[in-house]
């Protein structure tokens, strides 16, 4: 007895052995992953459904709600509490496959609205998706509106509506028409046909609102109807000798096509477009002028589109300057003409002159600008049949120092109490400076002067002279000093020159006119004339010598208070400044 149980353990030994071993093999030989661990089998877990998010059902006859669920672990479809109106099938996955089409069915409302969820889990997945189901109350009104825009031409397009109840259908615009737009609910529950019509439009747009009443219920739907208008706009320029081109039009809506200039022309300017492609030629006529442009315009159904157009012609323009801004103080400007045709310069504007030199070029003259602010203007170039502009500007020739202020009418006030003054941009020499004055009032201790320093355009160069006119109550004179050609500024050269007039306090604050000139002794030219006139007369003459004698010595000048004086002002109109040519 003892001997057959020792025989039995060795074979029981034995077997179980031969176990491990098959199954080390069975292990080796199907590659089974002995490290698989709880995160790796949860992520190779999936599911998949096909159902939205929420469905709305109607009370009578609702259709069957079908989805797919797809999943690689087993899955439950769960109902609210309360919802025994539904029915699932399958609500849970087989246990021969975890594929399935699923199918949930709604009976009949016949109470209120009423709503139900329906949860789908899977095993060993957190999350769930949560279906609603939705079923109105007996005797909702659904509609299926129109789904696309009427065309322009007009025509049908249908809508349906389900009720159970009598029915009516309104519009807001009259452009459309319904082939019925009233009647009783379909006994058997059934949707209706609507066709619901538009009127052809000649406009590129219109809406209009339908609405569907069925008993207490009432739906609104909006519809449009759209036009179409396509336009291929010109490739290029008209050819100079006269030349036709193509515009292609598709649109399904009266058209008009028009040109704001007159050498264009159109072989058909107006049509009732079909939705096909149309054909218009533009003619534009021989250009024996320089290059032009024209505005085509083409309408539809109340839409413009407007696009340019070109034609070459001959060239004729004048050529810009590296600079159109001309110095203030005047001076001459030279510019280059490209013409095929021959012409004459010409201008308008006061101060300017023009003359041609030859068949490319003309020179522009221009005196110095009286006004306190930049002058702008055109100068010209005329032929036959055309005419070329450029405009240039001329900057101000003066610059304002002090407590000054700039009036709506372009006049300058200065005021005294900062020794506010006028200052001539640029050099002056030989020639005039003759301020307008619309208004004066000059204190007791008013003071006006006229001031000219002589400088060097070479900083080499230094000089002492200085001109002078002064203009105050009880002390007015002409007056230079410094050293000029050698010598003191008085003309027999042995001291400074000073020449006294006299001026009223009630004569400054009746001046309109101030003017100095400056210009070489016709008798000796070693020697200057300085003279101020009082509003058109001569006041004072002086003569001194001439600092001006050497090249490149001009004139720093200003006119202004010198002094302060708080309650004295003045209001200039304008400073007409006029250069004597040297030889």
């Amino acid at each position: 007895m003892i001997k057959n149980n020792s025989h039995m353990k060795t074979l029981t030994r034995i077997f179980a052995l031969l176990a491990v071993v098959g199954a080390m093999a069975s292990c080796q030989m199907y590659k089974i992953d002995t490290q698989m661990t709880p995160e790796k089998a949860a992520a190779s877990i999936r599911m998949e459904c096909s159902a939205v998010e929420s469905y709305t059902l109607p009370a009578i006859d609702p259709e069957s709600i079908n989805f797919n669920v797809s999943s690689n672990t087993p899955w439950t479809l769960t109902l609210s509490s309360g919802a025994d109106w539904l029915s699932v099938s399958p609500a849970s996955s087989a246990s021969s496959a975890l594929i399935a089409d699923v199918t949930v069915t709604a009976q009949p409302n016949n109470g209120e609205d009423r709503q139900a969820t329906l949860t789908l889990k899977g095993d060993n997945i957190a999350l769930a998706k949560v279906i609603t189901i939705k079923q109105t109350r007996k005797g909702r009104l659904f509609i299926t509106p129109v789904s696309k825009d009427f065309a322009a031409s007009g025509g049908p397009l249908n809508f349906t509506i389900q009720t159970n109840q009598d029915w009516e259908v309104r519009c807001d615009q009259s452009w459309i028409s319904f082939n019925r737009e009233s009647g009783a609910p379909d006994p058997e529950g059934r949707t209706l046909l609507i066709v619901a019509t538009a009127e052809p439009s000649d406009v590129m747009e219109r809406t209009a609102t339908i609405t569907v009443v069925a008993g207490d219920d009432e739906e609104s739907f909006d519809v449009a109807q759209r036009g179409t208008f396509n336009l291929t706009e010109l490739s290029g320029a008209f050819a100079s000798e006269g030349s036709s081109q193509n515009i292609t039009l598709k649109t399904d809506l009266p058209w008009e096509i028009s040109a704001d200039k007159d050498w264009i022309s159109f072989d058909k300017t107006s049509g009732n477009g079909d939705g096909t492609v149309t054909t218009i030629v533009a003619t534009a006529v021989a250009n024996d002028g320089p290059a032009r442009k024209a505005n085509v315009t083409v309408t539809a159904g109340g839409l413009d589109k407007t696009f340019e157009v070109s034609q070459s012609g001959f060239t004729f323009e004048i050529v810009a300057p590296a600079s159109p801004e001309m110095p203030g103080m005047g001076g001459e400007v030279v510019l280059g003409v490209n013409a095929g045709a021959a012409w004459e310069p010409a201008t308008e504007v006061e101060g300017w002159s023009v003359e041609k030199i030859d068949a490319s070029s003309f020179k522009v003259k221009m005196a110095p600008n009286n006004l306190f602010v930049q002058k702008a203007g055109m100068v010209k170039i005329v032929s036959v049949s055309a005419t070329a502009e450029l405009e240039l500007t001329q900057l101000t020739a003066f610059e304002f120092k002090g407590h000054y202020e700039m009036l709506a009418d372009g006049s300058v006030k200065l005021f005294g109490d900062q020794t506010s003054n006028i200052t001539l941009v640029g050099g002056f020499r030989y020639g005039s400076i003759d301020l307008k004055i619309s208004e004066a009032s000059f204190a007791d201790d008013g003071n006006f002067w006229f001031e000219c320093k002589v400088k060097s355009e070479d900083p080499a160069i230094v000089t002492d002279c200085q001109l002078y006119n002064w203009l105050t109550v009880g002390k007015t004179r002409l007056r230079a000093e410094g050293t000029a050609n050698g010598k003191s500024m008085k003309a027999d050269a042995t001291s400074y020159m000073s020449e006294s007039y006299s001026l009223s306090k009630e004569e400054l604050n009746a001046i309109t006119s101030y003017k100095m000139t400056l210009a070489a002794n016709a008798a000796d030219a070693s020697l200057l004339d300085m003279e101020f006139f009082y509003n058109g007369t001569s006041k004072c003459l002086a003569t001194c010598q001439n600092p001006f004698l050497a090249a490149g010595l001009l004139g720093d000048t200003f006119i202004g208070f010198h002094t302060a004086s708080a309650s004295s002002w003045v209001i200039l109109k304008s400073c007409d400044v006029t250069v004597t040519a040297e030889e």
